[in-house]
């Protein structure tokens, strides 16, 4: 019986061991499971939607971080969204000029005097012969 309060007991000391023991590079660097298990995980707190605002601070969050890094690498990327938001605004007014242009056109055709039914025009060559 001896035997077996022994090994009771060295089984305990054992574990207390091996838990308090940390490997050198876990002392200088921290301890990582530590540290994993106090950080919320990003799927959490990524699970909400973001709304417009907190989107754009993100974005904005992001171009300063790559603007500290390279400055270049910004001006590009700033200079490709300019580029985008005037191609959309070119072709925002293009569509409403032609939308304008077709309004016009058909309030023309409706006031044009209708042609003459009996007369035949040798210029037009859809009407009848």
């Amino acid at each position: 019986m001896s035997d077996e309060k022994k090994k009771k007991k060295k089984k305990p000391v054992a574990k207390k061991k091996s838990a308090t023991k940390k490997s050198l590079l876990a002392r200088l660097f921290g301890d990582k499971k530590a540290v994993k298990e106090t950080k919320p995980k990003k799927t959490e707190a990524r699970a909400k939607a973001l709304t417009a605002l907190q989107r754009s601070i993100s974005e904005i969050k992001q171009m300063k971080k790559i603007g500290e890094r390279d400055p270049e690498r910004l001006a590009q990327l700033l200079t490709t969204m300019l580029g985008q938001e005037r191609e959309k605004e070119e072709e925002a007014k293009r569509k409403l000029n032609e939308q304008v242009w077709d309004i016009i056109h058909r309030t023309e055709k409706k006031n044009a005097e209708p042609p003459p039914e009996g007369d035949h025009d040798p210029q037009d060559p859809l009407s009848p012969n």
